[in-house]
C-alpha cells in the first residue's frame, strides 16, 4: 500500500527580518487604502464644505456603506474556507492575493469619480457597484494574507514580533496617508490623491506577494469538513464567540474616528478640512511610537489582560473627546491634539495584539480537531470586523440625521459620535470578560 503524503508543517527555523518585512508589506498597503477611504469617502460624498451639493443624500449614503459592508462581511469566512481547501503549486494563499490586488487598486480609484456632478441616484448606484468590487477584492487579499501568520511560526514570541513589526509598518503607512492626504485632497483633488496612494499601496502589496513565503502545505489527501459545519464548530467555541463580539464592537470605533476627523476639523475646530493632517498625523505617529511598549507588554503579560487595559484607555479617551472645544484652556485645535491621542494610542496596541489572539485561537482549534484552519479564524475576524464597520456608517450618518432632519453634519452630531464610541467600547469590554484563553 502506498504511503500517504504528509503535510509540510510550519518551519521551526527563525524568520529573517526580510521575511517579516515582506510579509507585512500587504498590511502596509491595507493601511493606506483603509486610511484614505474611511477618512475621506464620507466627507467627499456628503459634505457641503467644499461644494454646494451632496453627491448622495446622507441617509442613502449610510445605507450604501452599511449594506455593502454586510455583503462584504458574509464573503470573509467563505474566502477563508476556500483558501484553507486550496491545493496548488503556488500554495493555498497566493492565488487569491494575486488575482485580487489589481481589482482592489482599480476599484479604489474609481470610488472618487462619481458620474454626475450633483445629487443623483446614479451616483448611489455607481458607488454601490464600485464598492462591491472593492470589498470583494479586499477580502480576497486580506483573509489569505492574515492566514499566513499562524502558519509562519508557532513560537509566541516570534508571532508577537511579526505582529509588532506589522503594526509599525501599518502605522507608518497610515501616517503617510493620514498626514499627506488632507494636503493632496486640497492641492490635486480627491481622484488624483486616490491615484497616488492607490499606486503606492498596489506596488507595496505586489512586492510583498512575491517575497512572502508560505511555510505550510496540507496533506494532499487531507479531507476537510463542509463550510457550514466548519463555521458551526468555530462559533460553538465560547472563546471564539467572546472574542468575535468584542472585536466587532471595539474596532468599529477606529473607523468611526477616521470618519469623524474631517468633520471635527471643519465644524468644531473651525478650520479648513486640509488642516486635519495635524490631528491625523499626530495621532498615527503616536500610535506607531508606542508599538515597542505593546510588544513588551504582550511578551510579558497575557494578551487578554493587555487588551482589556486597551479598551479601558479608549473609553476614557472617547469621553474626553466630547469636551473638545468647550474646555477652559488653549484653542480647540490644541485641545483636540491633547485629548484624541488618549483614545487613539491604545488602538496601536489593539492592532498588535489582535493577530496574536487569533493565532492562539487557531492553535486551540487544531488541538481540538487535529486540523489547522487558519483562514477560517481570520475569516471570522473579517466578518465581525466588517459588521462593525457597517454599523459605524449607520452610526455616523444616523447621528447627523438625528441632529439635522436634512442629514447635514453639525457640531452636536460630531460630539455625539464620541460618546457613542465610548458606549460601544463598554459593551465590547463586557463581551470580552468570558475570554480565558
Amino acid at each position: 500500500m502506498e504511503e500517504k503524503s504528509k503535510a509540510f508543517l510550519p518551519s521551526t527555523d527563525p524568520l529573517t527580518l526580510k521575511e517579516i518585512i515582506l510579509y507585512n508589506l500587504a498590511g502596509f498597503a491595507f493601511n493606506i487604502y483603509d486610511t484614505i477611504l474611511y477618512t475621506w469617502v464620507t466627507y467627499f460624498y456628503i459634505s457641503l464644505e467644499s461644494k454646494d451639493f451632496q453627491y448622495i443624500t446622507t441617509m442613502l449614503f449610510g445605507i450604501i456603506l452599511f449594506s455593502g459592508r454586510i455583503l462584504d462581511a458574509l464573503t470573509d469566512p467563505f474566502i477563508g474556507y476556500m483558501s484553507d481547501r486550496t491545493k496548488s503549486r503556488w500554495g493555498r494563499r497566493k492565488p487569491y492575493i494575486f488575482v485580487s490586488y489589481p481589482i482592489l487598486f482599480i476599484s479604489f480609484i474609481l470610488v472618487w469619480a462619481p458620474p454626475v456632478n450633483d445629487t443623483s441616484i446614479y451616483n448611489a448606484l455607481y458607488l454601490g457597484i464600485v464598492l462591491f468590487f472593492y470589498y470583494w477584492s479586499y477580502t480576497g487579499v486580506l483573509i489569505p494574507w492574515f492566514a499566513m501568520l499562524p502558519e509562519m511560526s508557532r513560537n509566541n514570541q516570534e508571532r508577537v514580533k511579526i505582529a509588532s513589526i506589522g503594526a509599525g509598518m501599518g502605522v507608518f503607512a497610515a501616517l503617510i496617508a493620514g498626514g499627506l492626504s488632507p494636503l493632496l485632497y486640497g492641492w490635486v483633488g480627491p481622484f488624483k490623491m486616490a491615484l497616488i496612494f492607490g499606486l503606492l499601496g498596489f506596488i507595496g502589496g505586489e512586492i510583498g506577494l512575491f517575497g512572502a513565503k508560505e511555510r505550510y502545505q496540507p496533506d494532499i489527501d487531507e479531507e476537510t469538513p463542509g463550510f457550514f459545519k466548519t463555521m458551526k464548530m468555530a462559533f460553538n467555541d465560547k472563546q471564539v464567540l467572546s472574542f468575535a463580539i468584542m472585536i466587532m464592537l471595539v474596532q468599529l470605533t477606529y473607523q468611526l474616528m477616521l470618519m469623524i476627523v474631517p468633520f471635527l476639523t471643519t465644524l468644531v475646530l473651525g478650520l479648513d478640512a486640509t488642516e486635519s493632517w495635524k490631528i491625523l498625523g499626530e495621532v498615527i505617529f503616536l500610535m506607531g511610537a508606542v508599538v515597542p511598549l505593546w510588544y513588551f507588554l504582550l511578551s510579558k503579560y497575557p494578551k487578554r489582560n493587555v487588551f482589556r487595559g486597551i479598551i479601558i484607555m479608549m473609553i476614557v479617551g472617547f469621553i474626553g473627546c466630547y469636551f473638545i472645544g468647550d474646555l477652559p484652556f488653549g484653542s480647540p485645535l490644541l485641545q483636540a491634539m491633547l485629548i484624541i491621542p488618549i483614545a487613539a494610542i491604545p488602538m496601536g496596541g489593539m492592532f498588535v495584539s489582535v493577530l496574536g489572539i487569533i493565532s492562539d485561537l487557531t492553535d486551540q482549534g487544531e488541538l481540538q480537531t487535529g486540523k489547522r484552519k487558519e483562514a477560517i479564524y481570520f475569516g471570522i475576524y473579517g466578518i465581525v470586523r466588517k459588521f462593525g464597520w457597517a454599523f459605524s456608517a449607520l452610526i455616523l450618518t444616523g447621528g447627523f440625521i438625528l441632529f439635522d432632519p436634512d442629514g447635514r453634519p453639525s457640531v452636536m452630531g460630531v460630539k455625539a459620535m464620541w460618546l457613542m464610541c465610548a458606549a460601544v467600547c463598554i459593551l465590547g469590554f463586557l463581551a470580552f470578560i468570558p475570554y480565558k484563553l
